[in-house]
């Protein structure tokens, strides 16, 4: 396996250990409201920060039919990179060429890999430290 589809396949384990260790040893202790007006500007700025990471990456507005081909853009390079992966495993005698077996790999755990490790951060019990 090549060492740079190794390192797709670690990355969002890396990150998380890297969150972990910072939480431990770095962060202070959870932030715990003193009233409800520090509770709710708390909030708020949770809030900002998802708006902020939802509008990440979107241009200036335009055109609905531009804005759809803008995001669009990742899946559609994530689907052909499959099917390319795919059509020389079923056509090449030797099967796909390394370079296009280690970029379908890296989408694959892109994919599937991140969101695997999601659900098993939700699913393992919680000790009240993060």
């Amino acid at each position: 396996m090549d060492p740079i589809t190794v390192l797709a396949m670690l990355g969002p384990l890396a990150v998380e250990l890297g969150k972990g260790l910072i939480a431990r040893f770095i962060a202070p202790d959870t932030f715990k409201p003193a009233n409800v007006d520090d509770w709710l500007r708390m909030r708020v700025s949770d809030t900002d920060l998802f708006k902020a990471m939802n509008e990440a990456g979107s241009a200036a507005p335009s055109y609905p039919w531009v804005e759809a081909i803008v995001r669009l853009q990742r899946p559609a390079v994530a689907a052909v990179a499959l099917v390319t992966w795919a059509g020389q495993e079923l056509t090449l005698p030797t099967g796909a060429t390394p370079a296009v077996a280690n970029f379908a790999a890296a989408i694959g755990f892109y994919l599937f890999g991140d969101r695997t490790l999601f659900h098993m951060r939700q699913a393992t019990p919680s000790t009240g430290k993060r």
